[in-house]
């Protein structure tokens, strides 16, 4: 029993510890910004003498960009899903767009506007809906950062450098990377890399960690490597948190049914970045009706993520999604669902994912569910 507390204890002590000098939180930037667009798609078919029994395919993107500011911050994710099965179509696309006005820029109160759209298969009109409130909080992304830290580690590695990096030198890496689009439009397309990772060197070469003129062939290709996703890709690394609370007024609906009453709403979301390897994400949303039906109707959305990156090529993402709807005098109705996935990176941004899960929908029996895939991170 000893051996085996041991044995724990030491895979603790390896998971939540790193070598950096710099935690993910140490990057505080008046301006955070952040985009990308994936696909995952998947096929099966099957046939049993001359009768074709399965012919179903599925696809989804999800997109999402934000810009936060010390005055202001703004968000967009799409989320669109189609698909078959044999020959019936599907399809379903949501917007999801909020804004955020920070009263004193450097403070964390702010008002926000949220507008939602969405629609499904075969209803001829789009469901909609606006949300006004007050919030507080920040959220930060930290990728840049990350991808500081990951040049740093191939440097350290292929003893490039010979010490690790000072907290500003990283810092200071993480906000070059950040400027991007400035060396673009200095530069050029065609030339910018050049000044860009020449950027990047001079921080290094500030400190004592090389012994020589410069980060060599090596330690471009590594920068280049990191920067441009090549054989490697640095997930998205965000730190914070927001509490929301505000009046919902839906809009329209997909089957031009009644609107019903403005709800009340309070949304909660937090990102905790627990080292260099492990990221954990979480929302929380509640709705209830701004009527006789205060609190006894109500809905529930939350979820969690939790990301293990187990080298720089191999992701273990987890994910678990809880809804409740209830209505008055009535039972509340709920459903889970949680996937788990090993993401292998291929090339080129392709990931080949394998992927287990599980749904649960109020008394119907569970479903278990196993597929094989491709991802493309288009951005």
């Amino acid at each position: 029993m000893k051996n085996v507390l041991t044995a724990i204890l030491l895979i603790v002590v390896s998971v939540t510890t790193f070598s950096q000098n710099v935690k993910v939180d140490d990057y505080q930037v008046p301006i955070s910004q952040a985009r990308s667009l994936r696909f995952d798609g998947s096929w099966n078919w099957s046939q049993t003498g001359d009768t074709v029994t399965s012919n179903n395919g599925t696809g989804t993107f999800l997109y999402r960009q934000f810009y936060s500011s010390l005055p202001f911050a703004w968000f967009l994710n799409v989320d669109a899903s189609g698909g078959k099965n044999l020959t019936i179509y599907n399809h379903n696309v949501k917007v999801d767009v909020s804004f955020q006005k920070y009263i004193i820029d450097d403070a964390d109160w702010f008002g926000f506007t949220r507008v939602t759209g969405q629609h499904a298969n075969n209803y001829k009109q789009i469901a909609s809906d606006l949300t006004v409130g007050f919030g507080y909080g920040r959220y930060i992304n930290a990728t840049a950062l990350a991808k500081a830290v990951r040049i740093e580690d191939h440097l350290w590695r292929d003893n490039v450098i010979l010490l690790r990096l000072p907290k500003e030198t990283l810092i200071n890496i993480a906000n070059i990377i950040e400027r991007e689009n400035e060396f673009v439009v200095i530069y050029g397309l065609s030339t910018y890399e050049t000044y860009w990772f020449e950027a990047i060197e001079n921080e290094i070469l500030k400190t004592d960690a090389l012994d020589g003129t410069g980060v060599g062939s090596l330690g471009i290709l590594r920068i280049r490597q990191v920067l441009f996703g090549i054989n490697e890709r640095v997930n998205d690394r965000y730190y914070g948190w927001d509490v929301k609370t505000g009046i919902l007024f839906p809009l329209s609906t997909l089957d031009k049914s009644a609107i019903g009453n403005p709800n009340m709403s309070l949304s909660a979301r937090y990102s905790w970045p627990i080292n260099w390897s492990l990221q954990l994400n979480s929302t929380a949303e509640v709705f209830t009706p701004m009527d006789s039906s205060f609190m006894r109707q109500y809905q529930v959305r939350a979820g969690i993520d939790f990301i293990y990156e187990l080298s720089n090529r191999v992701n273990f993402v987890s994910g678990y999604r809880l809804g409740m709807i209830k209505l008055p005098n009535q039972s509340s109705l709920s459903s889970h669902d949680l996937n788990t996935s090993f993401w292998y990176y291929l090339e080129n941004n392709i990931y080949l994912t394998i992927t287990a899960g599980f749904t649960k929908q109020g008394d119907n029996p569970r479903v278990l569910k196993s597929f094989v895939g491709l991802q493309y991170n288009l951005i």
